[in-house]
This record gives C-alpha cells, structure tokens and sequence, in this order.
C-alpha cells in the first residue's frame, strides 16, 4: 500500500511541472493592422510581426519579428532559446536553430532582415514607457554577441529576429508561436496566407 501512494504522488508531481497554457481569463490576444499581433498574459508581454512571413510563402526560413517585455504580474521573465519554437500548420514543432547555424546562413538572410527592420524597433507599445535592453537570440550584423536567453522586465523589453528553418518551406494556415515559461506556456496565434 506504501509504494502505491508514493507512486500516486510522484505521477501528481510530473504532471504539476508540466508546462500548461497560461490560463484563457489571463491572456488577452489582439491583432494590429494586417500582420502584427499582441500578446499580454501575467508571465509576458509581446508584439508579433509576422509580415515577411505572410509575403514569402514556400521559403525554407520562417522569419518573424518579435519584442517581448516581462507579464503584468511584474519581475522579470527569462526566456530560454531551447524554450522558443514554433508549430505549424500541420502540427510540426520547430525549434529555434543554434547561433551557430543561423550565422552560417545571416548573409543570405540580410536582404529580409533590412526590409523588415528586424534589428530595429517596432514595439510601438513599448517604445515610449519602457528601456530596450539588446539581449537577443541571435547577433546582430557585424556582432558576435548574443544570449541563450533573455530576460526582460516588467519595465523592459527585447527586441529582435526570430527564425525558424522549415521543412518543406512556409506553408499557409494558422501557426503558433510558443514560449515555454516554467510551468507557464505563453502561445501566440497567427495565420498565414489568409486575405487581409
């Protein structure tokens, strides 16, 4: 009888580390314009930018935009690199690539990331009541800098590229944005290829 009570209680402890959706009553998701949506739940705030994405279907990279500030609750919210990924369409889960492999293809990338402004500000909500902290994922041309993870605040806010190297290329449909944050998972909707 022991040892079934002390595997029930271990089974109830896996499932409580578990990463689960940040509760619907919590988060509110809104869309922009065309091509940029808003995320704010208590562990995160975000702006998504999925516009190069939505005007390049089939390309190998999936290339989005993002500023994330810390949630409402306050404090500071770190992000993990390993914790970034994306599902598509049909399910698929992909991570964000190494610094490693994304310097091997920035060159080839530069013409995107300069149409987009992808190392500038866009976070219009952010830009004139918070400090820009440059912590990002991935290096910024002509740099070798960058982190495995951020951490902005509830007063602060990251700024950067993400991209994601798509089997098959860029596909039409709803996908996710997803940020696994402790036993928190923060999950930002968009849709590509739908008529604006």
């Amino acid at each position: 009888m022991r040892v079934r009570k002390i595997f029930v209680v271990s089974v109830v402890a896996v499932l409580a580390t578990v990463a689960m959706p940040a509760s619907s009553k919590e988060v509110d998701i809104s869309r922009e314009g065309n091509w940029r949506i808003w995320y704010t739940s208590p562990d995160l705030r975000a702006e998504l930018d999925y516009h190069w994405a939505d005007l390049h279907p089939g390309d190998e990279w999936l290339l989005l935009k993002l500023s994330v500030a810390g949630g409402l609750a306050g404090g500071v919210t770190p992000v993990n690199r390993k914790n970034v990924m994306v599902k598509a369409p049909d399910g698929a889960i992909t991570m964000l690539p190494s610094q490693a492999d994304f310097r091997a293809v920035r060159g080839s990338m530069e013409v995107a990331f300069q149409q987009e402004n992808s190392w500038g500000p866009s976070a219009s909500r952010f830009r004139n009541s918070y400090v820009r902290i440059l912590d990002w994922f991935f290096s910024p041309p002509g740099t070798t800098f960058h982190r495995e993870f951020i951490a902005p605040s509830a007063t602060q806010y990251c700024s950067g590229p993400l991209v994601f190297r798509i089997p098959g290329g860029v596909q039409p449909g709803e996908w996710t944005l997803i940020f696994e944050l402790g036993e928190m998972q923060a999950e930002i909707p968009f849709v590509l290829g739908e008529k604006n």
